[in-house]
């Protein structure tokens, strides 16, 4: 399996790194989806994971619609709709469906999918997840968080439960779709995978 991590933001303030011993910035991204593209090309699974929140609460009560998912955003007190995880969804929101769409000019392979057990099952294909670099577990450049979600991937089995548990979601997928991925139409309404690093 291939896994790459991206720290998003502007396109100054990308960093990523792959399993496969690379890492760069926004500058050299376009290389690293290129790697992508080859792996599932040749058959070979890839893990996606961008560090911003990829999946929103969709919530019956009003006073709670903005409120903190659990796990991971309570033990490091981070809610995704703080200012922090609003500027990084945001940026997602224009970063994901690029990724997306670069990947897809080089590969035929369009089968993506955010659940893990799908991606495990299939042994195949592209799974999206969410990665979260918070607090303590931080470290001094873009880069490097995007090294530090990598690791807490790898460290990871698939089977593990969510650093943020599943609840009725909006999910991001939706930009898959747009892309011209296949994904399974229940899955924009669903959670998706989050890895936190330091958890």
């Amino acid at each position: 399996m291939l896994v790459v991590a991206i720290d998003v933001g502007g396109p100054d303030k990308i960093g990523w790194a792959a399993s496969n011993g690379r890492s760069g910035t926004g500058a050299d991204l376009a290389s690293a989806l290129q790697d992508v593209a080859d792996a599932l090309s040749q058959g070979i699974p890839v893990a996606l994971g961008f560090e911003a929140p990829i999946w929103t609460p969709r919530r019956d009560d009003l006073k709670r619609i903005t409120s903190r998912r659990l796990g991971a955003e309570v033990t490091f007190n981070r809610a995704w709709s703080a200012g922090a995880g609003c500027g990084a969804m945001g940026a997602a929101l224009g970063l994901m469906p690029w990724c997306f769409s670069q990947i897809g000019q080089h590969t035929k392979e369009r089968l993506a999918t955010t659940s893990p057990l799908s991606f495990e099952e299939r042994a195949k294909g592209l799974f999206v997840w969410e990665a979260f670099v918070s607090g303590h577990a931080k470290a001094t450049s873009h880069m490097d968080d995007a090294s530090l979600a990598l690791a807490a991937f790898q460290a990871r089995d698939l089977r593990a439960p969510s650093d943020v548990p599943d609840e009725p979601a909006v999910n991001l997928a939706a930009a898959l779709m747009a892309t011209g991925w296949r994904i399974d139409p229940w899955e924009i309404s669903a959670a998706g995978h989050v890895v936190a690093a330091g958890m």
